[in-house]
Parts: structure tokens; sequence; C-alpha cells
């Protein structure tokens, strides 16, 4: 009964990666719905641990993309910043960025703190726009070199949200399996734990990301510097 529990979850699972599908692979998730099948093949052989260790191996991946396109749109942010003269919060955002890079732990802490230093940073790169003028050439060469950061940062994260909604679901229902194995259980709950805290902080993180985005494009714009598919890419989040 219980490896028939497991199973029919992680058959939902399979079933949610499939509708998903044209977007996972859009933004280079496509691993959501290859680990799902494995961890259907892992439960099959090896009972209801194979197919926990196969769920935390999903939510592993979905945080280091997590942590790309926080990496991403921080350095995006500390490029545009430096840009336009405020290397000392550029700095700031450019160490914050470097956390995720190398793959720190990620809590609600320190997700609530760099939600706040992307929103603080929108507001102020919105307030250089009438305060700037026209930028060197230097600056304008630092203001293009964000332009792809953007671009990936706000691709990726824009699929991230019904990600790991899906995965916190599937992984739900397979925690009540889970009660005869404590140790599978305990990291399954762990893993759960924290993509909780992520998921919960993605809807403001992703409003902050596209309020950063809009307002990097209205001073590339200002410039002259080609901001390349920004503008497409934040009219298919609206």
């Amino acid at each position: 009964m219980k490896h028939t529990r497991i199973q029919a979850g992680l058959l939902s699972l399979i079933a949610v990666g499939m509708l998903t599908a044209t977007q996972a692979n859009a933004f280079g998730l496509d691993s959501l719905k290859s680990a799902a099948g494995a961890a259907l093949s892992a439960t099959a052989q090896g009972g209801e641990a194979a197919g926990a260790e196969n769920l935390a191996e999903q939510q592993d991946a979905l945080m280091q993309r997590f942590n790309a396109s926080m990496n991403n749109m921080l350095t995006a942010q500390a490029k545009t910043l430096e840009a336009t003269g405020q290397n000392d919060i550029a700095s700031r955002t450019l160490a914050a960025a470097a956390n995720y890079a190398e793959g720190a732990k990620v809590d609600g802490a320190s997700l609530a703190a760099d939600t706040e230093l992307t929103s603080n940073n929108q507001a102020l790169i919105q307030s250089l726009l009438s305060q700037s003028g026209t930028l060197s050439s230097a600056n304008r060469n630092t203001l293009a070199a964000a332009v792809p950061y953007y671009q990936n940062g706000l691709q990726e994260g824009s699929a991230l949200s019904g990600a790991f909604q899906s995965w916190l679901s599937n992984a739900k229902g397979s925690a009540g399996s889970l009660l005869s194995n404590p140790l599978a259980a305990g990291e399954l709950t762990n893993s759960i734990t924290q993509a909780s805290a992520v998921a919960s902080k993605l809807p403001n993180l992703i409003n902050a990301w596209s309020g950063t985005s809009q307002s990097f494009l209205n001073l590339a714009n200002a410039n002259q510097v080609d901001a390349g598919q920004i503008q497409s890419i934040l009219a298919a989040l609206n």
C-alpha cells in the first residue's frame, strides 16, 4: 500500500512535468522532468527511500536554478549601479551575488535581506534616470555589460515559481508515505523546508526583478544602449 501511494505521487509529478515541459525546456529546467522519471524508476527498484532521494535531487536542481537567477539579477544591478557612479552599493550588491554563485546556504533571513536589497536598488536606479544625464562612453559600456545578466536572470527566474510549487505539492504528498523510514522522511522534510522558504519569497522577488529590469531598460534607452531582448521578456511576464 505504501509503495502504491508513493508511486501514485510520483506519477502525478510526471504528469505535472509533462504539462509544463515546454516552459521547462525553455528555461533550462528540463532536468525536473527527467528527475521525475528517475524518481519513479528508483521507487520501483529501491522503494520509498530511493524515491525520497530522487525528490531531494530535484530540489537541489531547483535550488541551483534559483541561485543562478539571483546571481544574474544581482550582478546586473551591480553593473547598472557601477555605470551610474554608485560604487559602494554596487560593491555590496556584487558581494551578495557572489554568495549565490558560490552556492551559499539559502535561508529565510538571507532571502529577505536580498529581496530588500533588490527593491532598494530598483528605486535607486529609477531615481538616477532624472539625475545622470548622458553617461560617458566607458559607463555606457558597463551598462551594456549588464544586459545578458538581466536577460538570463529574468528568463530563468520567471519559470521558478511554478516549478517550486509543483515540486512542493508532490514532495508533501510523498512525505506522508515515509513514516516507516524516519531518515528518508527527515531528509525530505529538510528539502521541503528550504523549498518553501524560497517559494514564499519568489513572488516579491520576481516583481522586484521586473521593476529593476524596467528601470534599467529606461536608463539604457536614454543612453542609446542596446538592451537586447529585455523589453520582450518583460512583456511576456506581464
